[in-house]
């Protein structure tokens, strides 16, 4: 795991290693910038729920820590059950944050179908307005 004084102001992405999601990105996002301690960070995972290889519950999506420096939190738990392989590189965080937002695009498009609702358009947000400017700058960002 990176040390968080070298993570860049947006976070990191990491694939995970084995399980269910082997293969996956995950996204690790800073709290606050400038870095000041005590460190917070948000995990994006690939699904509202990851599980251990044995099956039995370990992280939801959106969970927050701090950064401890002597390991054992949120973060430390992931990488060593999973076996996620972090990067610094803003390509691999680029490329985990858009892995993570198809994934949450596909999941909203999945509950308004089951309430009977037409997928939303993800080209052309201009109905998101009545859900505010990180909504709608999200989406925009969305586009081809």
């Amino acid at each position: 795991m990176p040390r968080f004084e070298t993570w860049p102001d947006a976070g990191i992405g990491g694939r995970i290693g084995r399980g269910d999601y082997a293969g996956c990105w995950v996204v690790a996002e800073c709290d606050q910038v400038p870095f000041l301690s005590p460190f917070e960070y948000h995990l994006m995972l690939p699904a509202t729920e990851l599980l251990k290889e044995d099956g039995s519950f370990l992280l939801v999506s959106g969970c927050e820590d701090r950064l401890n420096p002597d390991g054992g939190g949120l973060i430390d738990l992931l990488t060593d059950e999973l076996g996620v392989a972090w990067s610094t590189e803003r390509a691999d965080y680029l490329a985990a944050l858009d892995a993570w937002s198809e994934d949450l695009e596909h999941r909203i498009d999945e509950e308004r179908k089951q309430q009977g609702l037409r997928p939303f358009d993800w080209a052309a947000p201009g109905g998101a307005r009545r859900h505010g400017r990180w909504w709608q700058g999200w989406l925009s960002s969305r586009r081809p």
